[in-house]
């Protein structure tokens, strides 16, 4: 029997996803890890306290448990007040993403977000039948953000109240923007935030900052201080970054009641289990862990430039012929990129122990560019030195 004739959605029978997400690793014999996102020294180990302590029987009722909102609230209580009800618990930020997707109509519906960037978000969109948008950051510029580049690029004011993408005549439906960037690391000033949030807003425009890797960068840089301003705003989290808790599967949703209340239309009652959610709040109530984390990557990255010879006039590297795009020194992440377009980084950095994403399953790259998660410093040393070795190939 042919799949078409079961009425699968046509994106699906079309399209071929492209993640990098993947169930097993397979390291080089010896090697390191600096693939997957999640953090390399785990989590706080005052989870591990919960887990001891966790009474078993609380697993055989539905999750009721409030910790995580409770936790949620006192971690940004010195920015705003995120109440209850401002509040969805999810499976995760991937599902978060895949929550909001599904409460926009898709019928003409485009997003507008930037090349590259989280590569599981817009291969959803496109498999629910959203259009996407891409702006693309520039080589020429080490893939730094430009706010008005961005702006004047895409918003095509048409008369009205819609924007329109000169191209095809659709409206966007909504923006979305991976503050910290994936796969770059970088982050976008939270006044160049608000300028895109509020700019849409005119023009009945969602916007969704993807905050996975926010915790690596300053809490006041958070769009979560923005969300009561803003009603068309959604801000996403996890506990699989910076609280190194990718395993349990935690994430959540901060925006205006309103705009939650939709969401939990299109999910059930009871994401993110009950031992997850006490887990999670825990971790929450340990920001020194987060911070030698990201003194840590800081260490680390501050090194890689060295090697690479970064300076003020040279920002990518001018030492060789490997170079290291705009990140913020906090984040676990950055992105490598070679001169010569025939370079294939991810094996490159295999054969030298090192496990890499390749550029290639980000819109907008190949595979001479690879993204890079920062190890433990103990393990440091390979990664620097393949870094050092394939810089002068």
């Amino acid at each position: 029997m042919e799949m078409s004739r079961l009425k699968i959605k046509k994106q699906l029978l079309e399209q071929e996803k492209v993640s990098y997400a993947m169930d097993h690793l397979e390291l080089p014999e010896g090697g390191i890890d600096c693939s997957e996102g999640c953090n390399p020294y785990g989590f706080p180990p005052e989870c591990a306290e919960v887990f001891r302590g966790f009474d078993t029987s609380r697993l055989g009722p539905y999750p009721h448990s409030q910790a995580l909102y409770e936790a949620i609230h006192d971690l940004w209580a010195d920015q705003i007040d995120v109440e209850r009800d401002n509040i969805l618990l999810t499976d995760g930020s991937m599902s978060a993403l895949y929550i909001i997707n599904n409460i926009f109509d898709t019928h003409n519906a485009v997003v507008l977000g930037i090349s590259p960037q989280f590569t599981d978000y817009y291969m959803h969109a496109e498999m629910i039948g959203i259009e996407y948008a891409p702006y693309q950051l520039n080589k020429s510029n080490n893939y730094k953000f430009d706010v008005l580049e961005f702006l004047n690029m895409h918003y095509k004011e048409a008369g009205g109240d819609e924007v329109l993408l000169p191209t095809t005549g659709k409206s966007y439906n909504f923006i979305y923007i991976d503050n910290p960037n994936n796969p770059t690391g970088q982050c976008i000033d939270i006044a160049d935030i608000e300028r895109i949030v509020e700019e849409a807003v005119r023009y009945n425009i969602t916007v969704i900052i993807d905050e996975a890797y926010g915790d690596f960068m300053p809490k006041e840089n958070s769009a979560v201080q923005l969300f009561a301003k803003y009603p068309n705003l959604a801000v996403v989290r996890t506990m699989s970054k910076g609280y190194g808790l990718a395993g349990m599967r935690v994430g959540y949703i901060i925006a205006h009641k309103n705009l939650i209340g939709y969401m939990n239309k299109m999910t059930n009652p009871y994401m993110v289990g009950e031992l997850s959610r006490e887990v999670a709040a825990a971790a929450i109530r340990c920001p020194e862990f987060v911070s030698q984390c990201r003194e840590d990557f800081r260490v680390m990255k501050t090194r890689i430039k060295d090697v690479l010879g970064c300076d003020e006039d040279h920002p990518a590297g001018a030492s060789g012929n490997l170079h290291i795009a705009e990140t913020l020194d906090t984040n676990s992440i950055c992105l490598l990129y070679h001169d010569d377009p025939e370079v294939n980084l991810k094996e490159e950095f295999f054969r030298r122990g090192v496990l890499v994403i390749d550029g290639y399953d980000f819109k907008g790259l190949d595979s001479s560019a690879a993204r890079v998660r920062m190890p433990k410093l103990d393990e440091f040393p390979v990664l620097i030195q393949a870094i050092s070795e394939i810089s002068r190939i």
